[in-house]
């Protein structure tokens, strides 16, 4: 075999000879150069050793030879050869595919380029060509069409299911596909209405097994691709595959999912071996690219193309041997760069398209998308990782400045009112939810045409820029200052306490002012702007964004007729005709579709925090604003006589989930409502109330709170019907004592059992000394009358405490409990010893 170290491939060329030799040897492609000078004769002047192996023809068996003796033993093809022989008469470069024959016979599927080398005078003097053996990459195109259409046949006849879930620790079910009711036996409905029927249909074996996939899914925020049994309606088992895919938002957070389920019970082997067909003949494809770089189990460089040394700065061949890390991944980023390539060369992670950040040779960072493939030998050992890349560097800052201009103003740069209508829709469905208000305030600047007509429109916007600035400063974090357009700004307060909110608006709006109330030099001039703010509340004055967006709008310009330089609320008269249709419209409806609730909130023994009563509190879970409160529709209930057909319901509900614990094996305590003043005065209130509560024994279980203005007024006609009650064992409790003006008297005489001290009182104490003398007094003057005491409003560890000291027996607020649906009240009844009725 002839020394190929010492044979240059190129005349003239002996200085670069030995390193080009050493390189052209461990390339993986055959290579053979001739000598073109010679008259009539290509004579072969060095083969590397991929060739020789390619050939099965040594170094010394081919040097010196004429190359038309090697092509007319290895080319079959006639028209192969032809083509070949023309290329290099004409001097041309060539490349083609066909099969070549080895010194042994065998044939093999080849890639031939051949390329003349000319000296400075444009003369021939050598010819290159380069064989590839692509014998096993067109075979495995060849076996991945025949994949492709038999997974496709496959996929076309088998049902599938479709589904989408939110992204909680449930996976509660939002859509499903009509396909369900064919593979399980169920309508789609019946997965949505029942969020444990899902599970109740996986069989009990796989049962856990599924969950905790499931839960370390969602912990890990990845995707779940598994298979399992489940039961038809009619008993049988089916194998389904479960494959659902994880939906992120801009910020890569879990948004929610989306999957399909197959029923692949007649198709599991068959599918198996069908994935890994396509999973070897795909990664034969996945190299394609315009960025190729093959790095050895080390992250050490093998193999770096053209377009990624230009892309890196580098000239071609200077990466060669040098880590990936070190040389091209930023500092900060190499540490969790190396840990994902070692996960993937030990197979930790799935081939996948993924991005990185590169570093060019002058600095420039660069964000590229890979596709890796990990090379192994015969025996399974990985050999190197092959990746294709695309530089996305550009198409990512241009679709991020046009997202940011199609959200965003371009004068002042805030968000614009696409952008703030989407995130009011967020956080008004989060209100929905979570019982909160949303508030929204409407700014419109004051006197500002006469700055554009004065000084111009550059003044004008220069002056908006400074507007911008001092109202950004003032704003919280959480809130979001859009254009409007013009002079009109939008500040939007999301997740408010419903009893805060309006206090809370009105301090930002005065607080904006205050940001506005320092003179603005503009131009060489010093003026002062002004500004009108109107202010909307969800849900009291709006149940929906144009609402909201409609009612501020009208508030700004209340501020502007009311002088301007102010801060008007919206106060939407109720008692308007439409106002009054649309509340009494909704209010119809609502207890016509069951979407008035009861929250629960205990009565205890402040010693122990023991439960004794459980007081009934009315919400409306209105579908446009959420969970409403009673203070925002009860007045005007009372007012158009809504209240009667309200408290029937309030009683009538009460009754069946007192029934309903007592069939669970709960013992509930007495149970309180609350009665509104005209359903006192009504003469058949007394009947209505034992109607709902006598025919099932529970009058005894009841107590009916009075306000003390109700209680004291017309004892004429309140009397009878109170001793009627009371007779059939309604308790009564007369509400806010304290708060009116109580006859003792006529206290003494009426049929009473229970005194709630007004909590207005109770906010004072202990630090009150006449709010604190009045709750003693009030809790001895029960005492004395044979009454009991109940304190409401407890809020802190002080008034427990002094209420204690005091001897008042039960006491209730939001440090004793807060109101809650009957499902987290339970576990209160099942801690009660006893529960009997007081």
């Amino acid at each position: 075999m002839a020394d190929r170290s010492s044979t240059p491939p190129f005349p003239g060329d002996a200085d670069r000879a030995p390193a080009l030799v050493r390189a052209l040897d461990v390339a993986t492609s055959g290579v053979l150069v001739c000598d073109a000078t010679t008259a009539d004769r290509l004579v072969v002047t060095y083969v590397n050793g991929a060739f020789e192996r390619l050939f099965g023809r040594t170094a010394g068996e081919l040097v010196g030879d004429d190359v038309t003796a090697l092509v007319v033993e290895s080319v079959s093809d006639d028209e192969a050869r032809a083509a070949l022989a023309a290329a290099l008469r004409d001097e041309r470069a060539h490349a083609a595919t066909f099969t070549l024959r080895r010194r042994d016979g065998s044939a093999f599927r080849a890639e031939l380029r051949i390329t003349p080398v000319r000296d400075a005078g444009g003369t021939t003097t050598d010819w290159i060509a380069v064989v590839d053996d692509v014998t096993e990459r067109l075979d495995a195109l060849d076996a991945l069409a025949l994949a492709e259409a038999r997974y496709r046949n496959l996929v076309e006849h088998v049902p599938a299911v479709a589904y989408v879930a939110e992204w909680d620790e449930h996976s509660t079910l939002t859509y499903i596909s009509p396909q369900i009711e064919a593979l399980l036996g169920w309508p789609p409905e019946a997965f949505l209405d029942d969020q444990d029927l899902w599970y109740s249909a996986i069989h009990p074996d796989d049962l856990d097994r599924v969950r905790e996939e499931e839960r370390l899914s969602y912990t890990a925020g990845t995707r779940v691709d598994h298979e399992f049994r489940m039961r038809h309606r009619d008993g049988h088992e089916i194998w389904v595959r479960d494959k659902e895919t994880v939906i992120r938002d801009a910020d890569g957070a879990p948004r929610f999912s989306q999957g399909v389920l197959v029923d692949v019970t007649p198709t599991r082997e068959t599918e198996s071996e069908l994935a890994d067909e396509r999973h070897r003949a795909q990664r034969y494809l996945d190299i394609a690219g315009a960025i190729i770089v093959i790095l050895d189990p080390s992250a050490k460089i093998t193999l770096l193309n053209r377009a990624g040394a230009e892309l890196l700065g580098y000239d071609e061949g200077a990466l060669i041997g040098r880590d990936w890390y070190d040389a091209v991944v930023p500092a900060r980023l190499r540490e969790a760069g190396r840990t994902a390539y070692a996960a993937e060369i030990a197979g930790d992670e799935d081939d996948a398209v993924h991005e990185s950040v590169v570093v060019t040779r002058a600095g420039e960072e660069r964000t590229i998308a890979w596709r890796d493939t990990v090379v192994r030998d015969a025996d399974g050992r990985v050999t190197a990782m092959m990746s294709s890349g695309v530089d996305l560097t550009e198409r990512r800052a241009a679709e991020e400045q046009i997202a940011y201009l199609a959200y965003h103003d371009s004068l002042t740069g805030l968000p614009n009112r696409a952008l703030l209508q989407e995130h009011l829709d967020l956080a008004l469905a989060r209100a929905r939810r979570q019982g909160q208000a949303v508030g929204l305030l409407y700014l419109d600047l004051d006197g500002f045409k006469l700055v554009n007509d004065s000084l111009g429109h550059p003044a004008g916007d220069e002056l908006l820029c400074h507007v911008t600035m001092r109202l950004s400063e003032r704003r919280r974090g959480m809130d979001l200052l859009a254009r409007q357009g013009g002079d009109e700004f939008l500040l939007l307060l999301a997740d408010l306490d419903r009893q805060e909110a309006e206090a809370h608006a009105r301090r930002v709006a005065d607080d904006l002012l205050g940001a506005l109330a320092e003179p603005f030099s503009i131009s060489g001039a010093e003026f002062h702007i002004g500004a009108s703010i109107g202010v909307s509340l969800f849900p009291r004055d709006a149940a929906d964004a144009d609402e909201l967006l409609r009612h501020a709008d009208a508030a700004m310009y209340g501020a502007k007729s009311a002088g301007r330089n102010g801060v008007t609320v919206y106060d939407g008269d109720p008692h308007e005709p439409l106002e009054r249709l649309s509340m009494t419209s909704r209010l119809r409806k609502a207890l016509d579709r069951g979407e008035l609730i009861l929250h629960w909130q205990p009565i205890v023994d402040p010693r122990d925090g023991a439960l004794r009563k459980l007081e009934a509190l009315v919400r409306w879970q209105d579908p446009f604003r959420g969970l409403v409160m009673p203070d925002d529709f009860i007045s005007f209930a009372e007012e158009t006589g809504f209240v009667d057909r309200v408290g029937d319901w309030v009683v009538g509900a009460a009754r069946d989930q007192i029934l309903a614990w007592e069939r669970a094996g709960y013992r509930p305590p007495r149970v309180t409502v609350n009665v509104s003043p005209r359903q006192l005065r009504r003469p058949d209130f007394g009947q209505r109330l034992l109607g709902l509560v006598q025919p099932d024994d529970v009058a005894s279980r009841f107590t009916v709170e009075i306000t003390e203005s109700a209680a004291m007024a017309d004892p004429l006609r309140t009397d009878p019907v109170l001793t009627e009650l009371v007779a059939a064992g309604v308790e009564i409790a007369v509400d806010d004592f304290g708060a009116g003006y109580s006859s003792l008297s006529r206290l003494r005489t009426m049929p009473v059992q229970v005194l709630k001290i007004d909590k207005t009182f109770l906010q004072a104490v202990p630090d009150d000394v006449q709010a604190t003398a009045i709750v003693t007094a009030i809790i001895e003057l029960a005492r004395a009358l044979g009454m009991e005491a109940v304190a409401e409003g407890v809020e802190n560890e002080q008034q427990r405490a002094f209420l204690v000291a005091r001897g008042c027996p039960l006491a209730q607020g939001y440090l004793l409990g807060r109101p809650a649906p009957a499902a987290e009240i339970e576990p209160l009844l099942a801690r009660a010893p006893s529960s009997s009725p007081s």
